[in-house]
C-alpha cells in the first residue's frame, strides 16, 4: 500500500493550524509582569521580614496596659517623638544587675537625655516575657520591671506584653532593643540603645536630630541582649 506524504503532511499542517488558532495565547513579558500578583503578598523591605516595623513606614498601633494599670495607646502620642524600648527584669543586659542598661546608669543618663533634647519626647518600656517564665506570671515579670525602673530613680511606664502580640508586630528580638517613632507616627529608628563603648547614644542623637527637623543617622543599627521569651504560638 503507497502512503500519500504530501497529503498527510498538509492535513497535519492544517490540523496544528486550527489548534493554534483556538487556544489562548500568552501574554507578553510585559503583560505578564504587569498583571502578576506581588510575590510574597504583603510588604516586604530588604533586611526586614513581612512581620516587624520597617524604617520610613508607620509604626505598629497598640494598646496596652501598664503595671501602674493606666491603658497606653501609641495613638494618643501623635505629634510627639516616642521612644520604645524592650526590657527584661532578669537579662544581665537589660535590666538585671548592675552592670545592665537599667543597672549601669546608662538608662537614667539616656532619658535626661532626651529630656533635655526635646522635653515632650515620651519614653516607654514594653516587656513582652511570655507568662510563666522562670516561674514569674506576667504580673510579677512586669512588677520586677517595673521595680528595677524605680530603683534607678526613674518613672518610665512599663508596659506589660504578656501575649507577645506587640512584640512580634514590631519585630523586637532582644532586651533591649529601641524604635523610635516621630510624631507622624512613622519609624525612624531601629537598633541599640548607645554604641559598644558607649561612645555615642543612638537614641538622645535620634532625638536630637528629630527636634532639628533633621534625618535620623543612623537609622539602624545592631541590638543585643538576651532574646525575647515570647509565649509559643505567638
Amino acid at each position: 500500500m503507497r502512503m500519500n506524504y504530501k497529503a498527510i503532511t498538509a492535513s497535519v499542517v492544517a490540523s496544528a493550524a486550527l489548534l493554534f488558532a483556538a487556544a489562548p495565547q500568552d501574554a507578553t513579558e510585559g503583560d505578564a509582569h504587569k498583571h502578576a500578583p506581588p510575590v510574597g503578598g504583603a510588604h516586604k523591605e530588604k533586611g526586614h521580614k513581612n512581620a516587624g516595623a520597617v524604617i520610613g513606614h508607620p509604626a505598629p498601633e497598640f494598646t496596652l496596659t501598664g503595671v501602674d494599670g493606666k491603658t497606653y495607646n501609641l495613638a494618643d502620642y501623635k505629634g510627639s517623638t516616642v521612644v520604645l524600648e524592650w526590657f527584661c527584669s532578669t537579662c544581665p543586659v537589660s535590666g538585671g544587675g548592675d552592670g545592665s542598661y537599667w543597672g549601669s546608669g546608662s538608662a537614667s543618663k539616656t532619658i535626661a537625655g532626651v529630656k533635655a533634647a526635646d522635653p515632650s519626647a515620651v519614653y516607654l518600656s514594653i516587656n513582652s516575657t511570655k507568662d510563666g517564665h522562670q516561674g514569674k506570671t506576667s504580673a510579677e515579670e512586669g512588677a520586677a520591671s517595673a521595680a528595677v525602673i524605680t530603683k534607678a530613680g526613674q518613672t518610665v511606664p512599663m508596659l506589660v506584653d504578656a501575649d507577645g502580640k506587640v512584640g512580634h508586630a514590631y519585630g523586637a528580638k532582644t532586651t533591649p532593643h529601641v524604635f523610635i517613632v516621630d510624631g507622624t507616627g512613622t519609624v525612624v529608628y531601629i537598633g541599640a540603645p548607645a554604641s559598644d563603648d558607649g561612645a555615642t547614644n543612638y537614641i538622645v542623637n535620634a532625638v536630637t536630630a528629630l527636634k532639628a527637623g533633621k534625618p535620623v543617622e543612623p537609622s539602624t543599627t545592631k541590638n543585643k541582649g538576651c532574646g525575647i521569651k515570647y509565649a509559643k504560638g505567638q
